[in-house]
C-alpha cells in the first residue's frame, strides 16, 4: 500500500507541471534513443556481414602474388609467379585443401549494342561457383569441355546484367569484349557490396581469358577450399611449402606470395564497427548522465516548492522513511518514463533510417530499463535526503 500511494503521489506531482517533467523526460529518452539505435545499427550490419561471409565462400583461402622489390624495398607493383601447375599441385598434394580454383582477372570493357559497360573479366574454372558459394539464376555456368576448347562463353554478374540489360534476359545474346564475341550462357545472382563489387564481373573459362583475352600465362588469384576451418594451419603450411619449391625460395627469403583468408577483409571492418559503435555507446551513456544531472536538478527543485507539503506529512505522522521514499520513487519514475520514451523513439528512428524492420535488441532493452531506474535512483537520492531531513517546524513555517 506504501509503495502504492507513492506511486500515485509521485504521478499526481509530475501531472502537476507537466512542461516541466517533459521537458527532463526528454533528457533521459535522447540517450536511451542513441544508445539504442547504436544497437540496432549494429545488429543490422552484423547480419549484413554474416551474409557477406556467407556468400564468400566457406573456409576459403585466397593465394595472390606477393609485391616485387627493388633493392630490398616494397615496390606497388605484384611479381607474375601464380601458374596453373602451382594450383593443380596444391590441389593433389594437400591432404585439407578439397579443391582449388584458379582464376586470372583483367579490366575491359563489356559492350551490348548501344550498351557499354567497364567491368571486371575473371577467368576461372567450372568449380568456382561451388568453391566461392555463387548461384547461378539463370541459364549455366561453363563446362571443363568448354575451358579445354577456350570457348567464348561467358556468365554475367548481377551489375553487368543490368547495366548492360536491364530487366531483359541475357540468354543467348552476344556481347563484345576486346572486340571479341562471347554468348551469353548464364546469370548470377547478386551478392551485395563489400570491400569490391562482386556483381561487377563477367566469367569466361580461364583457358579463354589467358590466350584469346589477355595473352598471358600466369594467374591472378587461387581460390583454395579446405575441408573446415580448423586445417588453416595445416593449409598454409602445404601452400608455403609447394609455392616456396616451386619458385625456389631460399630459406632466407621471404615468401613471393600472400595467402589470406576471403573473409579476412570483412573481419576487419567487422572490428572497426564494434570499436566505432562502443565509441558511440559511450557518448550516449554520458547524455545519460546529463539526463540523471536534469532529473537531480528538476527534484531539488520539486522538494523546495513542496517543503511546506513536507512538513505537514511528518507533522501527521509521515515518517522520514516515507518522505524519503516518495521522492526517490518519483524519481525513479522519471527516469523510468524517459527509458520507455527513448526506447519508443530508438526503434522507430532506426526502423525510418535503415528501412529494415523494427529490431527488437531484447538485452539492451532491459538494460534501459535498469540503466534508467539507476539514474533516477541515484539522481534523486541526495534531493530525497534532503527532503527526508527537512526541520519539521521550519518546514510547515515555510512559505
Amino acid at each position: 500500500m506504501v509503495i502504492l500511494e507513492n506511486l500515485i503521489l509521485a504521478l499526481q506531482s509530475l501531472k502537476s507541471n507537466p512542461l516541466r517533467s517533459v521537458l527532463t523526460l526528454v533528457g533521459i529518452a535522447v540517450g536511451i534513443a542513441a544508445v539504442l539505435y547504436v544497437v540496432t545499427l549494429g545488429e543490422i550490419t552484423q547480419r549484413r556481414i554474416n551474409e557477406q561471409l556467407e556468400s564468400m565462400g566457406s573456409n576459403v583461402l585466397m593465394i595472390r602474388p606477393g609485391y616485387s622489390r627493388m633493392r630490398g624495398v616494397r615496390t606497388g607493383a605484384n611479381v607474375v609467379n601464380l601458374t596453373l601447375a602451382d594450383a593443380r599441385e596444391i590441389e593433389q598434394a594437400s591432404q585439407v585443401i578439397t579443391s582449388v580454383t584458379p582464376t586470372y582477372s583483367g579490366q575491359s570493357a563489356a559492350e551490348y549494342k548501344d550498351q557499354n559497360w567497364s567491368t571486371r573479366i575473371t577467368g576461372t574454372t567450372p568449380e568456382y561457383t561451388r568453391v566461392n558459394n555463387e548461384k547461378i539464376i539463370e541459364g549455366r555456368f561453363f563446362t571443363a569441355e568448354e575451358m579445354e576448347r577456350r570457348a567464348r562463353v561467358c556468365v554475367l554478374g548481377a551489375t553487368v546484367h543490368e547495366k548492360l540489360f536491364g530487366t531483359a534476359s541475357p540468354l543467348g545474346e552476344s556481347i563484345l569484349i576486346r572486340s571479341k564475341r562471347f554468348t551469353v550462357i548464364g546469370l548470377l545472382g547478386a551478392k551485395g557490396e563489400s570491400w569490391s563489387n562482386p556483381d561487377d564481373q563477367v566469367f569466361v573459362p580461364l583457358t579463354t581469358a589467358q590466350e584469346r583475352l589477355f595473352g598471358v600465362d600466369h594467374l591472378s588469384s587461387i581460390l583454395a577450399q579446405m575441408r573446415s576451418a580448423g586445417d588453416f594451419d595445416e593449409a598454409l603450411f602445404d601452400i608455403e611449402s609447394i609455392l616456396r619449391r616451386n619458385h625456389r625460395l631460399g630459406p632466407e627469403d621471404d615468401n613471393d606470395f600472400q595467402v589470406r583468408r576471403q573473409d579476412f577483409f570483412l573481419s576487419t571492418i567487422q572490428e572497426t564497427n564494434a570499436e566505432i559503435a562502443n565509441f558511440i555507446i559511450v557518448i550516449a551513456l554520458v547524455s545519460l548522465v546529463v539526463g540523471g544531472i536534469g532529473i537531480a536538478n528538476v527534484m531539488l527543485v520539486s522538494v523546495t516548492e513542496r517543503t511546506r507539503e513536507i512538513g505537514i506529512r511528518r507533522a501527521i505522522g509521515a515518517k522520514r522513511m516515507h518522505i524519503l521514499t516518495q521522492f526517490l520513487v518519483e524519481s525513479m519514475i522519471l527516469g523510468v518514463l524517459g527509458g520507455l520514451l527513448g526506447i519508443t523513439a530508438g526503434l522507430l528512428f532506426s526502423d525510418f533510417s535503415t528501412g529494415a524492420g523494427v529490431i527488437l535488441p531484447w538485452k539492451w532493452i532491459g538494460y534501459s530499463f535498469f540503466i534508467c531506474a539507476g539514474i533516477g535512483g541515484v539522481a534523486g537520492l541526495y534531493p530525497a535526503l534532503r527532503a527526508a531531513n527537512e526541520n519539521v517546524i521550519e518546514a510547515l513555517r515555510y512559505e
